[in-house]
């Protein structure tokens, strides 16, 4: 389960781009009419961008995120009053269906095999608008028609509410347990601005300022997820070097840094497959990144981490690392195959070392702390050892 503080600062920003959006309509009276006027040209230029940026950084589930909500912003303003309105009913239920799919689907590249899938499963979701809204189904619109509830719904039919419950529902899920949680929190947000837009359609601009706070949570997604690929590792979802690098140079007079290490790694990788070595390389993850006494890990490369402790001199932080190599050293970690499980355990070596006058910059005092991770290396292993 993910931390509830991880959580929470993850809906922060987007929960507050729909604040600043409804509390905008909310006061519509004292905002000046113009930003109102100009919210759908802001819409579609923004639109314009994210397609760009998420075509260029290989993003591509923003386009198919971004592309439909224009496609049904230009139906509310350009089609007939009937045919607005059964868009407005197929768009209720299908939207929160796709976008809980694109959620979910893996990024595999626009022209992959699974891309360009993607793309034909988009384009029969157009023509199946198209043909429903020239020739409408009795049938369909039998089942849009049924009454589930005892409470009104109105403007929304009964099954878009049923629909966008159990996609909420499921997304809230993902917030709470799986591990992309910048993703699963803005479309969770996303999907409740959606449904807020078309519940309070005769609200003026309600729709419009809507459909700008969605684009505008898509855009800060895909900033923060551009900024994340950059200085965070993909698999263990730690700051990486580049992070690394970029926090060392604004270290302060004193602090101490220590180098980990995996014992036996390689050997493990070898006995057990690469696809093992990955698991033990999150789980050994998920323990530094629990580190206490103000130090923050990285990851290094391959089986080494980093962990820096600013303003903390080097008796402080070899306790907290020395309390991680136990709690690691303790924590069981079981090995699967087809026959039978076994449960092993995995160590760590770490050296500790804290800056000093003769240290020429930060990546002096890492050389040192490093030849003291191979004096714990050489001692023995699973072992921290201060230089």
């Amino acid at each position: 389960m993910n931390q509830p503080k991880a959580i929470f600062i993850n809906l922060l920003i987007p929960g507050l781009i729909a604040l600043v959006f409804g509390l905008l309509v909310y006061n519509g009276e004292r905002v000046p009419s113009f930003l109102f006027d100009i919210a759908p040209y802001l819409f579609y230029a923004l639109s314009v961008l994210i397609v760009w940026v998420s075509w260029h950084f290989n993003r591509n589930r923003f386009i198919f995120v971004i592309v439909p909500l224009v496609l049904i912003h230009l139906g509310f303003e350009y089609f007939s009053a009937s045919k607005a309105t059964l868009l407005f009913i197929y768009g209720s239920i299908v939207y929160p269906i796709h976008l809980l799919i694109f959620l979910v689907l893996k990024e595999r590249g626009l022209f992959s095999s699974w891309g360009v899938l993607k793309i034909v499963f988009f384009g029969l979701e157009i023509l199946g608008f198209f043909y429903l809204l020239h020739y409408p189904s009795p049938l369909i619109q039998s089942f849009i028609d049924l009454k589930i509830f005892t409470i009104s719904t109105y403007p929304l039919s009964d099954i878009s509410v049923v629909v966008g419950l159990l996609v909420l529902f499921i997304i809230f899920a993902m917030v709470l347990f799986n591990r992309y949680l910048i993703y699963n929190s803005t479309f969770l947000l996303i999907l409740c601005s959606f449904y807020s837009g078309l519940f309070f359609l005769k609200t003026a601009y309600a729709t419009d300022m809507a459909f700008l706070a969605i684009g505008v949570m898509i855009f800060i997604l895909l900033i923060r997820e551009t900024y994340r690929l950059a200085f965070y590792d993909e698999l263990t979802s730690m700051p990486g070097r580049r992070a690394l690098i970029e926090d060392m140079a604004k270290l302060g007079r004193k602090y101490s840094l220590a180098m980990v290490d995996i014992d036996f790694f390689k050997k493990f990788n070898d006995t057990y497959g690469h696809d093992t070595g990955d698991e033990v390389l999150k789980m050994v993850a998920s323990k530094l990144l629990a580190v206490t006494g103000g130090g923050k890990a990285y990851r290094y490369g391959g089986e080494e981490f980093t962990i820096l402790f600013p303003s903390k001199d080097v008796d402080e932080s070899f306790i907290h690392v020395d309390i991680l190599r136990q709690n690691i050293a303790n924590t069981p970690f079981i090995v699967r195959n087809k026959k039978k499980t076994k449960k092993i355990y995995i160590n760590i070596s770490s050296g500790i070392v804290q800056n000093s006058s003769k240290d020429k910059d930060a990546f002096g005092v890492m050389k040192r702390a490093d030849n003291a991770l191979y004096k714990a290396k050489e001692a023995g292993r699973n072992k921290v050892i201060k230089a």
